[in-house]
């Protein structure tokens, strides 16, 4: 509130919130970018990790960024474990695309077998 009691017009007043606001919002956004680009599953269940990508890019959705199904696979395979490595070099020597909800379920098997 102080930073716009020195503003003599309303349009002053206007633009220094304007400006507040959006440097916030970048913010946010990077804030956003960076954790989705460095989440690790590390001890995480697969659902649960799943779901934690899944909430980055919905508040980046909510707050009007585009987020790229390829940018959110990309997030997944990037973030899984050593262990993981052959599921992504198969996964990424795909020539047809995957989607999300298919990447999440052959990983969800992969996981079980994992566990055995």
């Amino acid at each position: 509130m102080t930073q716009i009691m020195s503003y003599n017009t309303a349009h002053e007043i206007w633009e220094s919130l304007r400006r507040s606001f959006t440097s916030a919002s970048q913010a946010h956004i990077m804030e956003l970018r960076l954790h989705l680009q460095t989440i690790r599953k590390g001890g995480l269940s697969m659902l649960d990790y799943m779901l934690r990508i899944c909430n980055i890019c919905d508040n980046l959705i909510a707050i009007g960024e585009l987020v790229l199904e390829q940018d959110q696979i990309m997030a997944i395979l990037g973030g899984l474990g050593p262990e993981y490595n052959p599921f992504v070099v198969t996964i990424t020597s795909r020539a047809e695309p995957i989607s999300v909800e298919e990447l999440q379920s052959h990983l969800m098997v992969f996981e079980r077998h994992l566990e055995r």
